[in-house]
């Protein structure tokens, strides 16, 4: 065997082998890793939610009562009677005094979707 086609030295008179400490560098590396892994399961997160959202507010608008063929990117309004059924309106809340549940449109790619965001989500206590 010859020593001096071996990667590190074998006597006492070469050069010293200094081990890098590697624990900073693997734990920048583990933080970075850590914010961008937490940081997408948070976006994810919030659009799961807004889907949950779009499929109750649909499945809302779908059981409740209609006489007429909506039309796409029309606004209408979902009321609540006192029964507990509900149906789907042209009228306007200030028109009336009937209790509103949300207001929505009929989107281009046929899925009812919440105009205004103040007004109680269907589904959410």
């Amino acid at each position: 065997m010859r020593k001096a086609l071996l990667p590190y030295g074998v006597s006492t008179l070469d050069p010293v082998i200094e081990i890098t400490d590697t624990s900073l560098v693997k734990g920048k590396i583990k933080l970075n890793v850590e914010k961008r892994i937490v940081a997408r399961l948070a976006e994810l997160e919030r659009e799961y939610n807004l889907m949950v959202d779009l499929f109750d507010i649909n499945k809302t608008v779908l059981k409740s009562e209609f006489s007429f063929e909506p039309k796409q990117n029309q606004i209408y309004h979902l009321y609540e009677r006192e029964d507990g059924s509900s149906f789907l309106s042209l009228i306007e809340p200030h028109q009336w005094d009937k209790y509103l549940l949300v207001s929505v449109r009929l989107s281009s790619d046929g899925i009812w979707e919440n105009i205004k965001k103040e007004n109680k989500t269907i589904g959410a206590e």
